[in-house]
């Protein structure tokens, strides 16, 4: 049975076709008087329905843009985004407030006489809280190659097992070559000894410096905090370090109102921090940083996870290798040597754990999701407020290391990209994501790399001489 247009037109719309009767024939009467205006009518309804499909896209956002020194709300700021015409203006409390209907997109901030912020959207949040900085300008960076580098601690008798800077002092934690006799010393900026512990009467292995901002030392079985009078430094309030790590050891930074931290989720492949309340003791999630590509690797090998979730084979590790002979067969020492090999390649190679970092800067608690190269900005509440890309892809200088280097007393942060020829110091723009090369240290392999005054400091095993680590500082 073959339809007329208006047939059509009055069968889609729930006619029934019935070729009798005066009732279809006036219905076919008045169609007819509209045929000239189908093409008309169908391209409305085409568009009509295009735009109902379409609004189901389109995502609200809104925020406020304040000044970062006074605080104050920001007044005409304007919005636009890349590849786009749309834009948007801050009214006379600094508000805004648009649609848009792609994501991920970026957000370009710009104001006369502040730095321009390019804002990545994606969906984690339709609510905004900018700071803006004043644009100073400054001479344009270029690579300096160790034209100031200096010892700051190296010497004869003791070598360094680890270091930190806390408040304008560096904290130094030698012992003597050959011998068993660990020592704290305490040196200005000058490099100048302020004060010593003289011989600590238990075995450390590191210093660490908790999110409250105080100095420890990490014994085997106990931690120790650091205490500073006069020219001696003592131990105090020895904890357990059961205790210590259950408390402190997954703080990663605090502001007046909230403490936060980290764990680790995902098998080590991911990290879920939050937020605790110091006065209601509430518990606020702020975000989860996942490695996919590790994660779709688990699931393509079930091996893996088994090897993951499984305790490390040392059974026999207590023993020598000449005992370990002497109490197995060979195909048992071979079993076993494979087993480890195949443990120890799991975890410390194939799924190291993930890389990230939180810290406070300004007004702002940040997260670095290394597997993304994104950074998250919350305010010190723990509220999102926005999110930047870092632009890794654009540097082409060897291998990404995906650490975080925080200068506290600048607010700056660096990160750094390593080759055979020497580690790349790169800083991080807070507003954009870009990344400025600032040198390149002179050692290739620098150990423990610590940032403070634009001075860079780290640790060094001196080549022909490896019983005497030393502590470089170069100037950024």
């Amino acid at each position: 049975m073959f339809f007329t247009l208006p047939e059509l037109f009055f069968l889609t719309f729930g006619g029934e076709i019935k070729k009798s009767g005066l009732g279809y024939r006036m219905i076919m009467k008045d169609l007819m008087k509209l045929f000239p205006f189908f093409p008309l009518i169908l391209l409305a309804l085409f568009l009509s329905w295009k735009s109902t499909d379409g609004q189901v896209h389109y995502r609200f956002y809104y925020g406020k843009v304040f000044m970062s020194d006074s605080r104050g709300p920001l007044a005409n700021v304007n919005i636009s985004f890349e590849g786009s015409k749309l834009g948007s203006v801050t009214d006379q409390k600094g508000a805004f407030s648009f649609y848009i209907d792609t994501i991920p997109i970026f957000m370009i901030v710009r104001h006369l006489g502040f730095k321009t912020k390019r804002i990545l959207l994606d969906g984690t949040s339709n609510s905004m809280t900018l700071y803006m900085d004043r644009d100073i300008r400054e001479l344009k960076e270029v690579e300096i190659r160790a034209n100031w580098i200096e010892p700051f601690f190296k010497d004869e008798h003791y070598t360094l097992r680890d270091y930190e800077i806390d408040s304008g002092f560096v904290y130094l934690l030698v012992y003597r070559n050959r011998v068993s006799k660990e020592e704290l010393i305490c040196r200005n900026l000058e490099g100048d000894t302020v004060a010593r512990s003289g011989i600590l009467f238990f075995t450390p292995t590191s210093l660490l410096k908790d999110c409250l901002g105080y100095l420890h030392v990490v014994g085997r079985d106990s931690v120790f905090q650091v205490y500073r009078k006069d020219k001696a430094l003592q131990m105090i309030h020895a904890v357990g370090m059961a205790k210590f790590n259950d408390v402190l050891a997954n703080c990663v930074a605090s502001t007046n109102q909230v403490l936060f931290f980290k764990k680790m989720i995902s098998l080590g492949q991911g990290v879920q921090y939050y937020g605790i309340d110091k006065v209601t003791k509430k518990k606020q999630e702020l975000t989860q940083v996942v490695d996919e590509q590790k994660m779709k690797m688990l699931r393509r090998n079930p091996e893996d996870t088994w090897s993951l979730i499984s305790s490390q084979p040392d059974y026999l590790a207590q023993l020598n290798n000449m005992e370990r002979e002497a109490v197995m067969s060979r195909d048992e020492l071979t079993l076993y040597r494979k087993e480890f090999n195949e443990w120890n390649f799991t975890h410390k190679v194939l799924y190291r754990p993930l890389k990230t970092a939180l810290y406070k800067i300004g007004n702002f608690i940040c997260i670095f999701d290394i597997p993304a190269k994104q950074l998250e900005f919350f305010d010190t509440e723990g509220n999102f407020s926005y999110k930047l890309k870092i632009n890794i892809d654009l540097i082409k200088d060897g291998r990404w290391s995906g650490d975080i280097f925080l200068d506290e007393n600048q607010s700056k942060v660096y990160t750094t990209f390593l080759k055979s020829t020497g580690t790349g110091i790169y800083r991080i723009d807070l507003n954009t994501g870009d990344l400025h090369k600032i040198l390149t240290l002179m050692h290739p392999y620098p150990q423990k790399i610590r940032i403070y005054k634009d001075r860079v400091y780290y640790m060094y095993d001196v080549l022909g001489d490896p019983d005497n680590k030393t502590l470089y500082r170069q100037q950024l």
